[in-house]
């Protein structure tokens, strides 16, 4: 008796019958994400670690840090505010008149992550930017900050 073989990829049950959804496992539609046009953009740039000690000691900055929730409690820089990639959408929206006042007082806003191959900080900056606010990110990040021995929180 021979055997032939008529497909190299394991045969498949039939799909099983799609069942009502639950109300639970219903979702509301996602709020639609508003673009602004380019003029209104705000523009991402980078600060050295000096720009951004002179700027923390003054007081006369916004410090978001993009690390993981688990990171900023470990440590991070004195004054900055946890606002981790993975929540930064929803947190621009709330931190809104935040971010609003430190517009109108001409305060830079600075985002920091781990460190040089770290994205979050990008990433957060590109969400602050395409709504409307310009802000440096700093590259050596916490990493950077605590090698050269500044102060901690």
């Amino acid at each position: 008796m021979a055997c032939v073989i008529a497909s190299c990829a394991p045969s498949q049950a039939p799909a099983p019958a799609p069942s009502a959804a639950k109300p639970e496992e219903t979702k509301p539609p996602a709020p639609e994400k508003k673009r602004l046009p380019a003029s209104q953009r705000g523009e991402v740039s980078s600060i050295s670690l000096t720009k951004l000690f002179e700027l923390q000691q003054s007081g006369n900055v916004l410090i978001y840090d993009a690390r993981p929730s688990v990171f900023y409690r470990e440590g991070h820089i004195p004054g900055a505010i946890s606002v981790p990639k993975s929540v930064a959408e929803e947190a621009i929206r709330v931190r809104d008149p935040e971010l609003k006042a430190a517009k109108a007082a001409g305060k830079p806003i600075v985002v920091y992550c781990t460190g040089i191959l770290c994205a979050d900080a990008r990433t957060v900056a590109r969400l602050l930017a395409s709504a409307g606010y310009s802000s440096s990110t700093f590259s050596g990040g916490w990493d950077e900050w605590k090698s050269a021995g500044l102060p901690t929180e």
